[in-house]
């Protein structure tokens, strides 16, 4: 239970905390506390971690503050406002928070330095030197570990407790191949935190060692993350030794996705994928003459060992980021980087890749020749990009804004509920089968798999323009969000219908 103080106490803990200017400090902000009659106490680190009774793990706190905390120590709920902070000044700046980025906070660039072994495989032993500074210039801390043998893979590792200087996330920043692309999920990373502060760290972090750099954690960055903002100095963690990165990526993606870990931001799911379609993509251009998708299936299918490949999924990945991440598209600012549409986003990946890209992507695997005068992959890329931005431009732009909660972005709302896009989105890919004037219906399914005139275009982005100016996206009427919000698609095409939103309104012909 909590530690009661005296009337005689308080006086003893305010003399301590008063600064020469003679004002108290709020322990939580370090800001002033003008009234010094609404000052509170409570314990410093949590009771249940240190047991500690004393008046020294005991400071003064504002009355907000304290109310704010609920039942977390004044270290606690200090850490929680910083780490919110942190992530918010990443997020200000469209980026996402990283291992590195909390070690930047953490050390102020000294950190990431690096280590140098030397692997005695006859005795299986392996010597590491912790180098503690950039130039090298101070004498390493020399380690020995004992080497051990996956049964499996025959891939060597060991476990160490290794200083957090001398680590870095294995990301993009550090090689081209990315084995930890994830970023940290506040959640996920402040759960962790509170529990490593009390109690024993049952699993280490997985880190691969390789040539002449830090070590690289590519597993279990959010344990890594919460031990180094709770302030240790190292880390426990099983290292392999030059591992085959490839082989290890695989693995992680199987199970972050198959074994669903904390899985993965479907966009990093699919990146990761789209870096796995390049790697073996080179390896069969080596080897084929007339190259093509279902060529490229087959050979991963017939040239790998291990049965978790699927090329399909692979090129379905690559194409999905050739369009998402391309430099011309509009959408992709009101794209939700990971599952779940945020406040500030208008629809995921995950309700594109399941409502959008079925509809206006060709499902691969194709048995055309890349690059032949059939081929139209990479004109089907650009149309998606030059629709998706038509759609952002008609829908998106200069009227999505949560903030406001103006009528315009009230209707962008409405418009890019999950309800709503499974009606919708059929509905234009129906038009857009209809102006370009194709006639077999097994066309629909390669809809921007061709070429498409500036004329046709024009004609594509204003029958956009009728869609959205229909009553239905403004209309008062509360059971409209109601239906829509039931993600259930035969009811909001019912709905549609009963509105009068159908294709042939759209097309003019009602």
């Amino acid at each position: 239970m909590k530690r009661q103080i005296s009337e005689s106490e308080k006086q003893i803990l305010l003399n301590q905390h008063r600064q020469p200017d003679g004002k108290i400090y709020c322990f939580v902000d370090n800001e002033p506390i003008d009234d010094e009659k609404s000052i509170q106490f409570d314990h410093i680190d949590p009771f249940v971690k240190s047991e500690n009774t004393s008046l020294d793990n005991i400071a003064p706190v504002c009355k907000n503050h304290n109310l704010a905390k609920k039942d977390m120590s004044l270290s606690e709920y200090r850490d929680k406002l910083s780490i919110e902070k942190l992530f918010k000044s990443k997020e200000d700046n469209g980026k996402q928070l990283k291992l590195n980025d909390v070690l930047e906070s953490k050390f102020n660039s000294e950190y990431g330095f690096i280590v140098k072994y030397d692997y005695d495989p006859t005795n299986e032993i392996i010597t590491l030197k912790y180098f503690s500074d950039r130039n090298q210039t101070k004498l390493p801390e020399i380690k020995k570990y004992t080497v051990f043998e996956c049964v499996i893979t025959k891939q060597k590792f060991f476990y160490a407790q290794v200083p957090v200087i001398n680590i870095l996330n294995d990301g993009k920043e550090e090689s081209e191949i990315e084995l930890q692309p994830r970023p940290l999920i506040i959640d996920h990373f402040w759960s962790l935190y509170r529990h490593l502060r009390v109690n024993t760290q049952l699993q280490p972090s997985i880190c691969r060692i390789d040539g002449e750099n830090p070590i690289f954690i590519f597993d279990g960055q959010h344990k890594a993350a919460a031990r180094i903002w709770a302030g240790a100095k190292f880390l426990d963690v099983k290292i392999f030794i030059e591992p085959d990165v490839i082989k290890l990526m695989k693995t992680n993606l199987v199970a972050h996705d198959k074994l669903k870990q904390l899985r993965f931001y479907s966009s990093i799911l699919a990146d990761k994928l789209a870096q796995i379609y390049g790697v073996n993509w080179q390896k069969y251009i080596e080897t084929a003459d007339r190259k093509t998708e279902k060529g490229f299936c087959s050979f991963v299918k017939y040239s790998e060992t291990s049965t978790d490949e699927n090329p399909v999924k692979q090129i379905e990945a690559f194409i999905v980021e050739s369009i998402l991440k391309h430099d011309d598209n509009k959408m992709l600012p009101f794209i939700a980087p990971e599952n779940k549409t945020g406040k500030q986003y208008a629809i995921s990946r995950d309700s594109l890749k399941k409502y959008y890209f079925r509809y206006f992507v060709t499902n691969p695997p194709l048995d055309i020749e890349i690059d032949s005068k059939d081929d139209y992959r990479n004109q089907e890329i650009e149309n998606n990009v030059r629709l998706l931005s038509i759609l952002a431009e008609k829908t998106l732009i200069g009227k999505w804004n949560p903030d406001s909660n103006s009528a315009e972005h009230k209707k962008a709302d409405r418009i890019y509920r999950a309800g709503s896009v499974m009606a919708w989105f059929p509905m234009l890919r129906n038009v857009i089968f209809n102006k370009l004037d194709l006639i077999n219906p097994n066309e629909a399914e390669r809809i921007l798999f061709r070429n498409i005139t500036e004329e046709k275009w024009k004609l594509i982005e204003g029958y956009i323009e009728r869609l959205f100016s229909h009553k239905i996206w403004i209309d008062k009427d509360p059971n409209i969000d109601i239906i829509i919000g039931n993600k259930k698609a035969e009811l909001t095409k019912k709905l549609f219908e009963e509105y009068g939103l159908t294709d042939k309104w759209v097309l003019g012909l009602i």
